[in-house]
């Protein structure tokens, strides 16, 4: 029997077709940024083996470090160089720097990795960067030595946590100017956005304990006392679950969102600093300063999962996950 062309041809299609996707990688998503302060570096972790897959080299003592909403754009605030570094969160590789003011910690972006923004500690104001054109654009004075950043989900609100003002900044990302601020805890540092709930959060590092603000008015709700030292929070399990780091005890307090008190405290590694949700809402990675590693928690069954060795000095300040 003689075949047709047109079978042939389709035959061809399917087997090429076929190898390609043999010879395609899948592609290892999502990924964790942390940035490692003692040797210049981001370890990029695939969070779906929990290994490292990649180190890049950055700017001088990396601390802060955020990942836009579509994944594409990292930023990492170094913070001895005063720039920041721009790295392809695909390709994973540098693609260029911005100088900044005199001590960038805290950095932010959009949903689409078009504008950025950077807490200047010593400076006290939050620059605003246009990624594309690599470049500052503004300088927003808000409290003294701000450090955490929330931008909300449609861009038009960014908060900034003031460490030595004792309080939280709301800016209007259209005017650029800031419309609220909020007295919290003492020395305010990492924050994180609940809209769902409207909520804010504001890890307080010296009064061991955390704010919860109304987002919209900035008014005080409740304050939960957590452990020692508070440094930075996630939110897991569609914000059921908020996670504080706690620096001086290496651990993690784990707060019910209803019922706002702690359930549970997990020991995790040694200095624990920054810490982010996975998007599948159920995993938390969090970076230990002094042991040089990422502990990944369970934040439903509360259970250490896995400990990632990656670099000198791990730090990861801000939202490291893409999505």
């Amino acid at each position: 029997m003689t075949r047709s062309p047109l079978l042939s041809t389709l035959s061809t299609v399917a087997a090429s077709a076929a190898l390609f996707f043999w010879l395609t990688p899948i592609a290892a998503k999502p990924y964790a940024f942390i940035t490692n302060q003692g040797d210049d570096t981001v370890s990029v972790i695939d969070t779906a083996e929990n290994q490292v897959i990649e180190t890049l080299k950055v700017g001088s003592k990396p601390s802060g470090v955020a990942v836009s909403g579509n994944g594409r754009i990292v930023l990492v605030a170094d913070s001895a160089g005063k720039e920041v570094t721009l790295l392809d969160g695909e390709q994973l590789k540098a693609i260029g720097s911005i100088p900044v003011g005199d001590g960038p910690v805290g950095v932010a972006l959009d949903s689409q990795g078009k504008r950025g923004y950077v807490a200047d500690w010593y400076a006290h104001y939050v620059a605003v960067l246009d990624i594309p054109a690599r470049k500052v654009i503004a300088k927003i004075p808000v409290g003294k030595s701000p450090s955490g950043l929330a931008v909300s989900g449609d861009d038009r609100r960014v908060y900034v946590a003031n460490r030595d003002s004792d309080s939280v900044s709301l800016i209007d990302a259209q005017t650029l100017k800031v419309v609220a601020e909020q007295k919290v805890g003492e020395h305010p540092f990492g924050i994180a956005l609940d809209e769902n709930r409207n909520r804010l959060y504001a890890a307080n590092v010296v009064s061991n304990d955390l704010t919860v603000l109304d987002a919209k008015t900035l008014e005080p709700i409740q304050t939960v006392p957590v452990g020692d030292r508070p440094y930075a929070i996630a939110l897991a399990d569609k914000g059921r679950r908020v996670l504080v780091t706690n620096q001086y005890d290496d651990t993690v307090s784990v707060i019910d969102a209803e019922q706002l008190k702690v359930i549970e405290t997990l020991e995790v590694g040694e200095y624990p600093e920054g810490i982010a949700a996975h998007p599948d809402g159920r995993r938390v990675y969090v970076a230990n300063w002094f042991s040089n590693s990422v502990s990944v928690l369970d934040a439903r069954d509360l259970r250490l999962l896995a400990t990632i060795s990656t670099g000198n000095g791990s730090r990861a300040f801000g939202r490291f996950i893409s999505p």
